[in-house]
């Protein structure tokens, strides 16, 4: 069983790696192997790849599992590609870093030095967004508001970062920690205006070829035409791979274990690599530096932290007296982890194809390994964790099933049809299909189009194509004998439905 969908948020904050000890404290592979064999196998998971690396060598390494069902040769190795989701934003603060070391940047630039377009809901949030603002989550919008503007849609990345000036903070400026992914899309705009190069040229010119890193890329084409690239499963079945080149600075890269691996190495050595130094070691230290505080918790306590934040395209926390910077990148069908343990010179990656905790419960349990610390519980841990979440998904489900009404009061069908448009989103259509009505969200049609069934009064059930999230319920707002708009009441932890509000534009 697969950790449930409504986990998936906290995931990105989260991320893990394990290992085993000898009573004196020594790495033993083997018993690392057996209890990541383990960890596979009590969360069916499709695959997993993962790199343990301490002082320049590599202590671990391994893939189990298939790609996928569709493919001749289904084992993964270290050089199977991942979707590797909000792992990309480190790629982002670095390139922005490489910028202000060349000069053509400062830290407390505003955005709209670079950007005159650029545009916030509030006009002085617009004027004094820095670039380290863009990075380090504090713009004043909640976790994940926005992303239904690139999840699934046609939307470019500047038209997707103009559209977010039509929502309202829900924080003041610089208060609160809200996870951003449009901030970051933002910076990715900074960064080819003031470099003359996309995101993705920036990126391979400045990074990936400097490094080696052949396989990682932005392209979308180039990896689901790669013969060796893990599929998206959901509770271990194979899903559909979706493009994800539009979330652009914030989520568009692919790679794999042992690119990753290089990657963390790179950082570990300060910016240097080969003797050329790529980033400047004072650079790292500013982009590792916490600059958004989050506050702790009862699990934080049990795991001797402290403190914990999010840096600037990195989240960091301390860890038994050892300061932890770590990422987590979750999309339909990939859970990722990249950690990185200085005062160890320890790095760790690990890449899954399915939704569950593991890459997080992995990363624990490597510190744990490395450091002499008893890490055997982490797996009954973490399934504890699992099955509370499932058993809340479940009885929420339950719970919201029991909503439907036996005989609701509906008008003629074609009282609903028509164009509606949301300020920050875009069009949805309602039209006739057969006996019945169909709802499709223009800008994400190829996930967002389904069928409508009699739910509530003037409500009806909306079974999308998204396998990802559950069904929506569609409310309308009746104005004589015609629907004005209507609501979403779609319950999840990522996308903000219940923000939208569609109004009537035409028949």
């Amino acid at each position: 069983m697969n950790l449930s969908r409504s986990m998936w948020s906290s995931l990105l904050m989260l991320g893990l790696s394990i290992a085993g000890v000898s009573a004196q404290g020594t790495f033993n592979p083997k018993q690392f192997e057996s209890f990541a064999e383990e960890a596979v196998e009590s969360f069916n998971l499709p695959s997993m790849t993962m790199i343990v690396q301490k002082e320049g060598e590599v202590i671990f390494s391994g893939a189990w599992g298939e790609r996928g069902k569709e493919t001749d040769q289904t084992e993964v190795d270290l050089e199977t590609m991942y979707a590797i989701a909000s792992l990309s934003k480190a790629y982002t603060a670095a390139a922005i870093g490489m910028l202000v070391d060349d000069g053509k940047l400062k830290w407390d630039d505003k955005v709209v030095k670079h950007l005159p377009w650029f545009e916030m809901h509030d006009p002085y949030v617009t004027e004094h967004m820095t670039i380290e603002d863009l990075l380090c989550h504090r713009s004043g919008l909640i976790t994940f508001d926005g992303d239904l503007l690139w999840y699934g849609s046609a939307y470019e990345r500047t038209e997707a970062v103009r559209r977010i000036r039509h929502r309202a903070p829900s924080y003041e400026f610089r208060s609160e920690f809200g996870y951003q992914n449009l901030m970051f899309m933002t910076a990715g705009e900074v960064i080819s205006a003031v470099s003359g190069m996309s995101w993705d040229s920036f990126i391979t010119q400045r990074i990936l070829k400097p490094l080696g890193m052949e396989r990682t890329t932005s392209s979308y084409e180039q990896l689901i035409t790669d013969p060796n690239f893990a599929k998206p499963h959901l509770s271990g079945e194979e899903i559909f791979t979706l493009s994800y080149e539009n979330s652009g600075a914030t989520a568009a890269l692919n790679s794999c274990a042992s690119d990753m691996n290089t990657w963390l190495s790179f950082w570990l050595a300060d910016g240097v690599w080969k003797g050329d130094t790529l980033l400047r070691p004072t650079t790292v230290k500013k982009i590792w530096a916490l600059h958004t505080p989050l506050g702790t918790g009862a699990f934080d306590e049990q795991n001797g932290t402290h403190f914990k934040g999010y840096a600037q395209g990195w989240f960091v926390m301390d860890y038994n007296g050892r300061k932890v910077i770590h990422h987590g990148g979750g999309l339909p069908g990939y859970i990722t982890k990249a950690v990185l343990v200085p005062e160890e010179a320890l790095s760790i990656v690990v890449l899954t194809n399915d939704m569950s905790s593991v890459p997080t419960m992995m990363m624990y349990a490597a510190i744990d390994a490395i450091m002499g610390r008893p890490f055997d519980t982490r797996l009954e841990q973490f399934l504890a964790f699992k099955q509370r979440s499932d058993d809340r998904e479940a009885a929420e489900k339950e719970a919201r099933l029991n909503t439907k009404k036996e005989d609701p009061k509906l008008a003629k069908l074609d009282a609903y049809v028509g164009v509606y448009r949301d300020e920050m989103y875009g069009d949805a259509k309602v039209e006739r299909k057969g006996e019945g009505l169909s709802l499709t969200f223009s800008p994400a049609s190829t996930l967002f189009t389904g069928a409508l069934s009699s739910w509530d009064d003037h409500a009806f059930r909306w079974d999308h194509q998204d396998p990802f999230l559950t069904f929506g319920v569609i409310s309308f707002e009746m104005k004589g004998k015609e629907a004005s708009g209507f609501t979403v009441e779609l319950p999840n932890y990522d996308f903000h439905f219940d923000k939208l509000d569609f109004r009537r534009v035409s028949e």
